[in-house]
């Protein structure tokens, strides 16, 4: 397509709704490249694609700004009875909060040294760097000072040993006399000897003399049968 003047207001107003340069390539029917070609040979046609993106980049800020602080929008409500021959527009105010993301992303775009996440690039280290690692670990590693146990008090003390006790003196007296040795009893007197008594056939008779201290047992005595 061939470039024609009237070009440049349609770009403007397209930028100034926030169009890109692939959607100006759609609405003037040609690739993108053709876009880029115009705005390096016609200086008008790159103003006005620059200031109307300028403006919706600037309405955007806006729009980002109030979300982050709050707002408050106007909005309409329409009711229509059954009965009712027009509907009814009723005018309100909507108030949105304030958002944290959105207040978090205007920051790091203005402040980006103060707001912005620096993320830690990991990667997994070779051999030799883990032995460095190792070494200067174990360079800087401090061991703990463990305190050393002392004694209790009455430990440390030992105990006085007792003194030695002098020996008993020797008593001067004389000993005493040995006791004499018991007198043995004398001998009991023998017992006279017992006569043994009659024995009758058919009858029991002692065995033998009673004795004093003797018990007198009795046995049968058969007389023979003629």
């Amino acid at each position: 397509m061939i470039y024609k003047p009237e070009f440049v207001e349609q770009a403007r107003s397209m930028c100034r709704l926030g169009a890109t340069d692939e959607e100006l390539a759609e609405h003037f029917e040609v690739c993108v490249r053709t876009i880029y070609r115009w705005r390096n040979t016609h200086e008008e046609f790159a103003e006005a694609v620059v200031v109307g993106k300028e403006h919706a980049d600037a309405r955007v800020e806006r729009a980002l700004y109030s979300r982050a602080v709050g707002c408050s929008v106007e909005r309409t409500k329409v009711f229509k009875h059954a009965g009712d021959d027009k509907p009814v527009y009723a005018t309100y105010k909507h108030h949105f909060p304030p958002d944290p993301n959105a207040a978090l992303h205007w920051l790091r775009v203005r402040q980006p040294r103060k707001w912005q996440i620096h993320e830690e690039v990991k990667s997994d280290p070779n051999a030799k760097e883990m032995i460095e690692r190792a070494l200067a670990r174990v360079a800087d590693h401090q061991p703990p000072v463990i305190p050393l146990r002392r004694p209790p008090p009455e430990a440390a003390a030992p105990e006085p040993s007792p003194e030695p006790q002098p020996p008993p003196e020797p008593d001067a007296r004389p000993a005493p006399p040995p006791d004499p040795p018991p007198e043995p009893d004398p001998a009991p007197e023998p017992l006279p000897p017992s006569e043994p008594g009659p024995v009758f056939p058919g009858t029991t008779s002692p065995t033998s003399a009673p004795r004093p201290g003797c018990a007198i047992i009795y046995a049968p005595v058969y007389a023979p049968i003629p």
